[in-house]
């Protein structure tokens, strides 16, 4: 900015040369891009941490979901499964699984499959993605309807049991005592169970609210585009529909494009986890009943895919390796992998009482 003098000796302001507006143009561009650059790195970063975050939150309530399964898995209120008898008026599952799978067959507390090439598996699921494992997992909840308070020495046992309340129509239960159990449905009358005064075959015995749920990787369908999303996690549970006990599908969490386990059980019959293995290894040792400890594997995977991003890592799954390069698969996203290892307290006393 130069400075002129007018005919009354007045200073005035003059315009810029051509020369110090191009310089002024090339800094203002500098730090305009400048600029740019630093709000478009933060934001890729915003979206990179946000994306792994929601992944992360993912994977690992899909493990806590399992674990905590896993942890009830075998708890029969005291006794096995073997010694649990379906009522005359179990009403029929509707959708019922098959095998293991049956929700009424409490012979074995945990089985697993790998589902086919179709994405079949135990008769009622046919969305699984193939070849993935498939977990089945049986138990009592800890919650348990009792006679009368059990700590309250004035009350008076009548052989019915209705405290805190009655059983629930939109529940199952097995009434059992330390000898037996009768599986029942909350839909029965109070009048159809068991007595459960002293004397009678289930004496003092509790109505315990019995969970079944099927653990699977659920495929997406196909896209417009002929592509399919990441899979999810799912299960398949008992539930009531108001007229009967039927098996429904619940999606649980987007994201998980792996899962595999390995089963630890009592190869010798010595009291004492012994053999570890797959799933397939447990089945050809006809295994179930003894297996006592479980490691769950979970790859998670972002929804989105990352041109900039090129995954070249392997991930082991227990006994399977996963490969991202591999042509069936797109390296494009970003991948985690969390497990755990539980170990099932039920299953585990029964062994060591040699029961």
């Amino acid at each position: 900015m130069k400075s002129v003098q007018n005919n009354r000796g007045l200073q005035e302001q003059g315009g810029l040369s051509i020369v110090e507006f191009m310089v002024a143009m090339l800094l203002g561009t500098i730090l305009i891009g400048g600029a740019i650059t630093i709000y478009l790195a933060s934001q890729r970063s915003y979206v990179e941490s946000e994306r792994s975050m929601q992944m992360s939150e993912g994977a690992r309530f899909a493990l806590m979901l399992i674990t905590d399964s896993l942890r009830h898995a075998g708890f029969m209120g005291g006794i096995q499964g073997a010694d649990i008898e379906n009522d005359a008026g179990l009403g029929a599952v509707t959708g019922a699984c098959t095998g293991d799978g049956d929700a009424y067959d409490l012979t074995n507390y945990i089985a697993a499959v790998k589902a086919d090439s179709s994405g079949d598996a135990y008769g009622c699921i046919d969305d699984a993605v193939p070849d993935s494992d498939v977990l089945v997992v049986k138990g009592f909840l800890p919650d348990p309807l009792y006679d009368e308070d059990p700590n309250d020495p004035a009350a008076v046992l009548d052989g019915d049991i209705e405290w805190p309340n009655e059983t629930e129509n939109d529940k199952t239960y097995v009434i059992a005592n330390v000898e037996r159990g009768l599986l029942i449905d909350g839909a029965e009358s109070l009048a159809s169970q068991p007595d459960v005064s002293q004397g009678e075959p289930y004496a003092g015995a509790l109505a315990w609210p019995y969970q079944f749920q099927i653990f699977y990787l659920r495929e997406p369908p196909l896209r417009a585009n002929g592509d399919r999303g990441v899979p999810k996690l799912a299960r398949k549970v008992l539930v009531y529909d108001g007229t009967n006990m039927v098996i429904e599908t619940q999606d649980l969490v987007e994201g998980i494009e792996r899962m595999r386990f390995r089963f630890g059980w009592d190869d010798d019959e010595d009291g004492f986890i012994d053999t570890y293995g797959g799933l397939e290894d447990v089945e050809t040792a006809n295994a179930w009943d003894t297996v006592a400890f479980v490691e769950a594997f979970i790859l998670a995977r972002s929804e989105s895919e990352d041109v900039n991003y090129e995954n070249a890592k392997t991930y082991q799954l227990g006994d399977e390796t996963f490969d991202p390069n591999d042509p069936a698969f797109d390296e494009n996203f970003v991948r985690l992998l969390v497990s755990n290892a539980v170990t099932l307290r039920n299953p585990s006393l029964y062994l060591l009482g040699g029961s």
